[in-house]
């Protein structure tokens, strides 16, 4: 199915990435990665999803009846609200996270949102992630710009291990301007396209997912939401989204609670950068 708005690419030029950015296993040499410490502290566990179909612990798709046609302000579905996020939580204590003890995130930091249902931020999870970032996944990253295409794009991580960027895909033209450098400690949420916008409670995903997207894509598209822009994206496959919710919302959590800890704030607490 192609993108909208998209005469240059389309998902389906994207599909001989799809293994490589799928693949569940990766090698990983622990002294190249880096993982932000973070000891044990208390978290919230959230509710199971609404419905055993919906992805990723969300929302889940449009009612029945309202088919995958879309509409104002719905991605994959006309007017009708957003499905609340699941509310209620269980508080369990944590030890320091190893590669075999898992830690658990709040539904709901005051400085940032994991997607709904992402709940791990083990160092496995980060270190695994980390290490895809660093030899790049290729993705479909949707312009902010009305005019803008939707072209593949190569995600990766700086040497730092919190600076996101992206660099054309093989074979794409470049854009002429020099990509972002977007700090993942500033990440504010990351958000699938089923999610409720906050700002817009009627609508779900972001501005430009509503706009980009298209409804056959939206299950496997979703958007990291920084204070003065987005970066939205669909992925090749559904699996590679789940990797790539689970991946950021792991270490961007890891990363601001590791903030928060340097700036003397208490784990979970407010007032973050």
């Amino acid at each position: 199915e192609g993108l909208r708005d998209g005469e240059g690419s389309d998902i389906s030029s994207a599909a001989k990435y799809a293994d490589r950015n799928s693949d569940p296993g990766v090698q990983v040499d622990d002294s190249d990665l880096f993982v932000p410490v973070v000891p044990g502290c208390g978290a919230m566990v959230p509710p199971p999803p609404s419905h055993p179909g919906a992805p990723y612990g969300d929302a889940g798709p449009p009612p029945a009846g309202h088919g995958a046609a879309g509409g104002p302000g719905m991605i994959g579905g006309p007017h009708h609200p957003a499905a609340a996020v699941p509310s209620g939580a269980e508080t369990v204590s944590l030890g320091t996270a190893t590669q075999t003890h898992e830690v658990r995130m709040p539904m709901l930091l005051s400085t940032f949102k994991p997607a709904t249902g992402c709940t791990n931020a083990s160092d496995f999870v980060v270190r695994c992630f980390v290490a895809r970032l660093r030899s790049g996944i290729t993705v479909v990253k949707h312009g902010r710009s009305r005019w803008c295409k939707s072209r593949l794009r190569v995600l990766h991580v700086h040497p730092d291990g919190r600076s996101l960027s992206w660099k054309p895909a093989l074979g794409e033209p470049s854009s002429g301007k020099r990509p972002p450098k977007l700090d993942l400690t500033s990440c504010r949420e990351v958000r699938h396209a089923w999610s409720p916008d906050p700002d817009n409670p009627m609508f779900t995903g972001t501005p430009i997912l509503r706009q980009k997207c298209e409804a056959a894509n939206a299950h496997k598209s979703f958007a990291l939401v920084f204070p003065k822009r987005t970066v939205d994206i669909t992925a090749v496959t559904a699996d590679q989204c789940k990797v790539l919710m689970e991946g950021f919302s792991a270490l961007c959590f890891r990363l601001q609670v590791a903030q928060n800890l340097q700036s003397g704030q208490a784990p979970g607490g407010g007032g973050g950068d």
